[in-house]
């Protein structure tokens, strides 16, 4: 039972572990109620939060009847504004809980098709409220019990193609022309997935690398809900919910589907994958036969390659955004490509002859908030114009010596000129909290600034800003979307990608004559358009079934009919009706007290010869994510001792815990001799100063560990016999101990992972540890200083070679250093711990080809140093839907290491040489480590041996 128990919190940390993030705990939160809501804010979002509930509410209104289900209690609503990224999240665990990051969308990434963003943002977060929450027969009766125990949200135990796919499928709205499920994005990604051949359900079950990871869930579970929308009706959706929700056995994925639709997923996916077929291969084979025009793929990157900017009638710069390597700045000129700079994922560019390459990319401003800033770019690297600035896209002047800039924060866009050193100068515009200014350009006469402007009730548009007169003039005015424009002609002319033909095509916009030409015809799609005139190449960044690369239209002049200004505008598909104001509580200031009671318990049940332990297991954190707690108590009946441990955690700057447990010595015949109490304390501080591409941990930490004899068992006489005469051999003597250490540790880390890498790819971890023995009581003494070194040599592709070096130095008589064994630094339940990394105390090291324990290995002091090359074996992305277990690639690796543990001079080391197979294994259609099955050779005659092993985790 204690087992169960970790592992459902271990269930619980895998599927909803983003939940545990904090808001900002420095800012001033508030609350409001309304029927079925708390709405949580900071000081300042007053109108948004009352937005939030009067969307919310509708939201509840046309939910609530489509899952036939009325939560217990008020759902929590979280404004968020600490990141520039679009996004939310929604978690069942101890309450209903939703986040909802308030930044909108910017560009055509699949989120863009909307007509009021919060809007969509919450009918997608409550429809996952709902459905994870509902649960009825013996699950609704055990929740009654045992509370919102995670075991009892059985449509959390599903893959991620059904969850993130039903919600996707809510916020989906054909008559209004919103949302995913009707987007031309998704469209096009749905085409290109049929012409390569459609995935089967064993790879969509898993969290994939091959191109579309981080969409695959969304873009096949909204077009599956569909098949069964169509085939089987709302109804048929219905059931499949409903007799899902009193699943008490977990995974049962097949034997739902085949209980209310008489087939089970494989099945289904076979008939989906015929529906799908059938709904996209005429409309690509008529498309193919129209005339395709399409330009000619100069990158070969894939995935998030893009975006373009021109530099010269030949030449442009582009973001390298592929699987296998860093993000980089990339000058292509005379057909080939040069490395410029390093940048972030999702960096965009503008070029001025004269001042360089500008860069708005996304950084950490702190712990808590992640903002787009400025940079520009300056020998190999870039360089910070803006602190936390919070900008989305920027555009040199048309001579290079200041910028303007879109600043949006609480959901405002704000059109800024700024200095060429990134301060403001003054603010030109500001929209209302439904107005988002994107992709900007300046015109080469400086008169005029070109964007892509989303107003309500006109969705996408190609407007200009005209500085003179501070006002927009519109360029297109219709319910299509129209994104990324450009000038060319030297401002004559305005390019832009539309979606006006039901695929993202090329336009040219003449201004003298206000009218347009389609000038691709391309399969997929085509965006972020770019020339120097009409009679120089055409750059664009086209889709295809890799991801987004860098084309070449050398001749753009497809054959459309001109199409003049007065035949642009079209009508809105449907009048959006106004959202009534919800009632609203007064505001108060936020508790965290309101939502920190524990919300379930499960009992924690041990019986064996030696123990009889009785107790349970809870856990809780507040509605902000900023306070967490957990406590296991027990009492053990047959030996008269409570046992347990409780932790508290306060986002990642506070942590303390406490638990006491018993260790059982015996007599060599068997018989209990002794019980030996062993309590256990810590208090950890620490401080992050985060990075995207480098993060550096300041921690603090005091452990205290006591051991003491409580009695109990036969107990041991001088004599030799036990109490009751039994001859035996004594059991040795027992001191009470006391070891207790202050630590402090210094932890740099720069390394990367790509989209495709095998473990880390780039980079290096440096952890630089001090601990001491002296402060406080303890039965060591002196100093132990840990320098552990990790370097990572990204060799191309997935090939890596990583090495390491570990010199720990103890003074006086420190707890030792052993070496030894081939565990990995990985433990599955230490994500259970408020702090996850083992960092002090910490004195086994793994030296493969050795076993563990070994008097040769230990020592006061040691040294290891390990050498190896991973290279990649085959991308599998295969799994079962039940048991809920698949493997995504397998790697290799040959390594060799040496090592010593020795008192004051390392004489003898102890070296190795081995390899490993390493795989990606998935469970729970989530949480994915590393399986190494590995064999070791210890080179040393008299200590050495060959060892096979399996474990969980990387060396290093």
């Amino acid at each position: 039972m204690q087992f169960l128990c970790r592992v459902n919190v271990l269930l619980i940390l895998i599927l909803f572990s983003y939940s545990a993030f904090a808001v900002d705990p420095r800012l001033n939160w508030n609350t409001i109620e309304s029927k079925n809501f708390y709405i949580h804010y900071a000081d300042g979002y007053e109108s948004l939060a009352q937005k939030t509930a009067n969307l919310a509410e509708q939201a509840h209104k046309k939910l609530q009847k489509k899952f036939n289900w009325q939560p217990k209690d008020k759902t929590h609503l979280v404004v968020s504004d600490e990141t520039d990224s679009a996004n939310g999240f929604a978690t069942p665990i101890n309450f209903n809980k939703s986040v909802l990051f308030v930044a909108p969308p910017d560009s055509a990434n699949s989120l863009e098709d909307f007509d009021n963003w919060l809007e969509t943002l919450i009918t997608h977060e409550y429809t996952h409220i709902l459905h994870l929450d509902k649960a009825s027969g013996v699950v609704e009766m055990m929740r009654g019990i045992f509370g919102r125990q995670f075991l009892f949200f059985p449509n959390a135990y599903q893959p991620g193609w059904l969850v993130e796919g039903l919600s996707t499928f809510y916020e989906t709205d054909i008559e209004k022309g919103i949302g995913r499920g009707q987007s031309t994005i998704f469209k096009m990604m749905m085409r290109t997935e049929v012409e390569n051949g459609i995935k089967p359900v064993s790879q969509v079950n898993l969290p994939i690398r091959s191109w579309p990871m981080g969409t695959v869930s969304y873009l096949y579970g909204v077009n599956f809900y569909q098949f069964l929308h169509e085939t089987y009706g709302e109804q048929g959706v219905a059931d499949l919910i409903d007799n899902y929700s009193d699943n008490i056995i977990p995974f049962r994925i097949n034997s739902n589907a085949q209980s209310v639709l008489n087939k089970d997923i494989d099945e289904l996916w076979e008939a989906f994958s015929v529906w799908l077929k059938q709904r996209y291969q005429a409309e690509i084979t008529v498309h193919k036969n129209s005339g395709i025009v399409e330009g000619k793929k100069i990158s070969d990157l894939g995935y998030n390659t893009g975006p373009v900017e021109i530099k010269s009638q030949q030449g442009v710069y582009f973001v390298a955004g592929g699987a296998f390597d860093h993000t980089k700045l990339m000058q292509r000129v005379d057909g080939e490509s040069r490395f410029v700079a390093e940048l972030s994922r999702g960096a965009t560019i503008n070029y001025h002859e004269k001042s360089g390459v500008l860069v708005v990319q996304k950084d950490f401003c702190d712990e808590y908030n992640k903002n787009g800033d400025i940079y520009i770019v300056k020998n190999e690297g870039v360089e910070a114009l803006t602190k936390c600035g919070r900008y989305r896209t920027a555009a040199w002047s048309a001579d290079g010596e200041s910028i303007f800039a879109v600043k949006v924060s609480k959901g405002q866009s704000t059109l800024q000129h700024l200095s060429k050193q990134g301060e403001i100068m003054k603010i030109l515009w500001q929209g209302n909290e439904t107005d988002i200014v994107s992709q900007i350009k300046t015109s080469p006469d400086g008169k005029f600034i070109l964007a892509a402007v989303f107003r309500k009730e006109h969705g996408w548009n190609i407007e200009e800003f005209d500085l003179v007169n501070a006002q927009w003039l519109p360029i297109t005015d219709d319910w299509v979307i129209d994104m990324y424009p450009s000038y060319s002609d030297n401002g004559q002319s305005v390019l832009f990608s539309s979606e006006r033909t039901g695929r993202y095509q090329i336009y040219r916009y003449q201004k003298l004559t206000k009218s347009m030409r389609q000038l691709t015809n391309v399969v997929s799609g085509a965006f972020n358009p770019i020339e120097f005139s009409a009679q120089s190449p055409l750059f664009y960044v086209g889709y295809n079934h890799n991801g987004r690369d860098i084309y070449q239209l050398d001749d753009p002049g497809f054959g459309a009919p001109t199409i003049e200004k007065n035949n642009i505008t079209t009508e809105k598909k449907s009048v959006e009706m106004p959202v009534s104001k919800t009632q609203t509580s007064k505001a108060k200031k936020y508790s965290a007290f309101a939502s920190l009671d524990p919300r379930w318990w499960l009992p924690i049940i041990v019986v064996g010869e030696d123990r009889s332990e009785l107790g349970f297991t809870t856990s809780a954190s507040d509605a902000l994510g900023v306070h967490s707690y957990q406590l296991n108590l027990a009492y053990d009946t047959k030996n008269s001792w409570p046992l347990g441990s409780i932790s508290y955690a306060y986002t990642n700057r506070f942590a303390m815990g406490y638990q006491r447990s018993m260790d059982l010595y015996r007599f060599e015949t068997g018989e209990l001799a002794l019980s030996r109490k062993i309590e256990d304390m810590f208090i950890s501080l620490g401080y992050s100063d985060l990075g995207v591409e480098a993060s550096t941990r300041y921690q603090l930490g005091v452990v205290v560990s006591k051991g003491s004899d409580e009695g109990g068992g036969l107990g041991v006489s001088s004599l030799g016999e036990s109490s009751q005469g039994v001859p035996t051999q004594g059991v040795p003597s027992q001191v009470n101990t006391e070891d207790s250490l202050l630590g402090a540790a210094i932890i740099f880390n720069n390394t990367q992972n790509y989209p495709r890498s095998i473990s880390q790819s780039d980079g290096r971890n440096i952890r630089v540890l001090v601990e001491t023995s002296e402060v406080l009581h303890s039965s060591f003494s002196g100093e132990v200083y840990t320098l552990d070194w990790r370097e990572y040599l990204h060799l191309g592709q997935q090939h890596v070679i990583a090495a390491r070096f570990v010199q720990g130095w103890g003074t006086q008589q420190p707890q030792l250093f052993r070496l030894g064994g081939e565990t990995g630094e990985f433990n599955v339940f230490s994500l259970l711990e408020p702090i996850s990394e083992p960092l002090f105390n910490k004195r086994d090291y793994a030296l493969r080809g050795y076993a563990e324990g070994l008097p040769q290995l230990a020592g006061r002091r040691m040294q290891l140093a390990t050498l190896e090359w991973r290279f990649p074996g085959s991308l599998i992305e295969r799994g079962f839907m039940s048991p809920p277990l698949g493997i995504i690639q397998w790697s290799g690796a040959l390594f060799a290491e040496t090592g010593a543990a020795y008192e004051e001079s390392a004489d003898d080391y102890y070296s190795s040489v081995g390899f490993e197979l390493q795989a990606e294994v998935n469970l729970f259609y989530g949480l994915t480590s590393r399986m190494r099955l590995g064999f070791a050779n210890g080179l040393d005659s008299d200590i050495g041996e060959p060892r096979m092993y399996f474990s969980l985790g990387a060396a290093f």
